[in-house]
């Protein structure tokens, strides 16, 4: 061998060494890297977790936000509003925070399951401080409030042992790394005084090759694997029409086997009616190669060994292998998709054609959508309704309660129903029946509001005709015994609250009896309207006259302070039953004759108190009618 030969051996066999030992180093190097990359990762983990579950514990927990609350309810003290608000803002914070270290689905669930019971926690304080504002006691309010804390203790509970469990599973794959790294330098150092230029080159070209191989055989693999995880059917076809690859999809949705479907002319995928067409538009594609979908109008139907056919469609993609053209289609089954459109024109045609009014927001509360019935009950428009919101038909029957409760049903249950008065385009109001739902998308978030409404003008109208029935004497439109028995318990409740008092007058004709014998009932009806005109006109406004039966009448006097302003309301009512009625045989002489009790001095509830009256009202016709009398100067004879 020659000294240029043997230089050249040298310097290969020393630049060989040079690379082995630089590979060994940079090898090492990153191995020890990567150890220290994975513990600081580990300990920048463990201690941001950590610190967020001791923030969340301390804030949220029987120290922190839950503590506050519950004594807020107990004591109802404003001092601990701040406390309650800062550990609430805290949580929140803390929670986010454990969210972006959060690395499986587990831990996600978890923190979804805390935030929810903490959302809930917010929702029940701000719901507590309307209580207390309204005066309830603390246990009315903690009934109301009460939440169940089962799932946050369970997610506190899950993060914690996850992050035990996370510390342990780092720990061990760390130690794992560094034992790997002091093997390697091991076996360097063990290798390194044997490498020989043979060898080494062997072991160079031998692992480039295998890495080669490797990195081929992945690259394939992962082909492979994409093409048999696409949803879509994928076929490979030649110039000739002959099916030369398939993916699983495809199999599945044709019920062919690979051998029966590989060699197959592609035509034979199509009903018989359609192969001809399908083979010009092959050729057509071969002809001129360009990658493009093929007519999504629903045209291209596909038949099944079983000779079931269905509307397909297909992108179409070309290669080359060997030299050879090849086209790639990827195929969709649409039949769903066509059904789905169809059901979809049949709910747009259900929509417009109901005859129930229908109303669609979007979570904004912003109208996107209303058909034909809803623009006849508003009196407005599809352009005039158009991104307004349903406040523009607000009657201003309601407060703004009563709108806050619709919303907070909806996000409770995401369903309300109830009476809303709207306000018509010509400025009537008109009362529906009102049905909102909340539609949610697939991850549970409000989208749209869908609200039908149902004209209820007539059915008020019979519920007034009926009220007015049930409460009122049809002859003289006085309020009648039931309505009269419900506003003097009303006034005797608000006497007992505002320390006055209340006087029960019954009124009785003398000598109607006579009228009704003499003229007739028509006159008796004509004698009691008036009677009826003459009683509302003596009494004041927050007053009642009302018609208990015959020519029985009662008043109820209300919220007096004085009980001598009782005598001058009952000489005026006296003083006014003094009616003359013609009659042939001579003028009849009608008068009234009233008794008198009082709250709370002659009766405790509405019985006792017309009783009572009705016995002051004998008392008297007895000293001579034409007169009144109270209670209170006959009990003693009475008792």
């Amino acid at each position: 061998m020659s000294l240029r030969s043997k230089i050249i051996a040298i310097t290969m066999i020393a630049t060989l060494l040079m690379a082995s030992l630089v590979f060994f180093g940079f090898e090492t190097k990153s191995r020890i890297l990567s150890v220290e990359a994975q513990w600081h990762d580990f300990n920048q983990y463990a201690a941001k977790s950590n610190y967020a579950l001791a923030r969340i514990s301390t804030h949220f927990g029987y120290g922190g936000f839950i503590h506050y609350f519950k004594n807020y309810i107990l004591h109802q003290t404003d001092d601990l509003l701040p406390k309650i608000d800062e550990n609430l803002h805290e949580t929140y914070h803390a929670i986010e925070e454990y969210r972006s270290l959060s690395r499986s689905d587990e831990e996600t669930q978890a923190l979804e399951n805390l935030l929810h019971v903490v959302n809930i926690y917010r929702s029940k304080y701000k719901f507590a401080r309307k209580l207390i504002a309204e005066g309830n006691t603390p246990r009315e309010v903690e009934i109301h409030v009460q939440v169940n804390d089962t799932p946050a203790l369970t997610a506190i509970d899950f993060l914690t042992r996850n992050a035990l469990e996370q510390s342990r599973k780092r720990e061990r794959e760390t130690s794992m790394k560094l034992a790997s790294a002091i093997s390697f330098i091991e076996l360097g150092a063990l290798l390194i005084p044997l490498i020989a230029l043979v060898a080494g080159l062997l072991i160079i070209f031998i692992r480039r090759i295998m890495e080669a191989n490797q990195k081929t055989t992945a690259a394939r693999a992962y082909a492979e694997s994409l093409v048999e995880a696409a949803p879509d059917a994928w076929l490979i076809v030649d110039s000739g029409g002959y099916i030369c690859g398939v993916n699983a999809r495809t199999l599945s949705m044709f019920g062919y086997s690979q051998e029966e479907m590989l060699g197959k002319r592609v035509e034979a995928l199509m009903p018989p009616r359609l192969r001809h067409q399908h083979v010009d538009q092959r050729k057509s594609f071969f002809s001129n190669l360009m990658s493009r979908p093929i007519d999504k109008s629903g045209d291209l139907i596909a038949i099944s060994k079983d000779g079931r056919e269905f509307p397909v469609e297909i992108s179409l993609s070309h290669t080359r292998n060997n030299g050879t053209s090849l086209a790639i289609a990827a195929m969709r089954d649409v039949s769903k998709k066509r059904k789905a459109e169809q059901r979809l024109r049949l709910t747009q045609q259900v929509f417009e054609i109901t005859a129930e009014p229908i109303l669609i927001t979007d979570s904004e509360k912003r109208i996107l959508d209303m058909n034909d019935a809803f623009c006849r009950l508003t009196g407005y428009s599809r352009e005039e309704l158009m991104a307004q919101t349903p406040a523009m038909l607000s009657s201003g029957r309601h407060d703004e309660t009563f709108y806050q409760s619709i919303w907070e049903s909806l996000e409770n249950s995401d369903h309300w129903q109830g009476e809303v008065w709207n306000r018509h385009k010509d400025g009537e109001a008109c009362p529906s029946l009102v049905t909102i739902s909340s539609v949610k998308n697939h991850t549970g978030q409000t989208t749209h509001f869908v609200a039908t409404y149902s004209d209820i003008s007539s059915l008020k109208e019979n519920e007034d005709r009926l009220e007015l029935l049930a409460h009122f004497d049809q002859l003289t439109s006085l309020p009648n015994r039931m309505l009269f028995h419900d506003r003097l318990r009303g006034a005797r409740a608000r006497a007992h609250r505002n320390q006055t008092i209340v006087a029960v007058m019954y009124v009785d004709l003398d000598g109607f009896k006579a009228v009704n014998d003499t003229l007739g009932h028509a006159a008796g009806d004509q004698l009691l309207g008036k009677v009826a005109a003459q009683l509302r006109a003596c009494v004041r406004e927050d007053d009642t006259v009302a018609r208990l039966g015959g020519d029985e009448f009662a008043v109820l006097f209300n919220g007096l302070e004085d009980a001598a302003l009782i005598e001058q309301l009952a000489e005026r009512i006296v003083d006014s039953l003094n009616i003359t009625v013609d009659c042939d045989s001579g003028p009849l002489q009608v008068s009234g004759s009233a008794g008198i009790s009082i709250y709370p001095l002659d009766g405790e509830n509405e019985e006792s108190l017309l009783e009572r009256a009705d016995q002051a009202m004998y008392e008297a016709k007895r000293r001579g009618k034409h007169q009144y009398c109270f209670y209170r100067d006959i009990k003693n004879n009475l008792g």
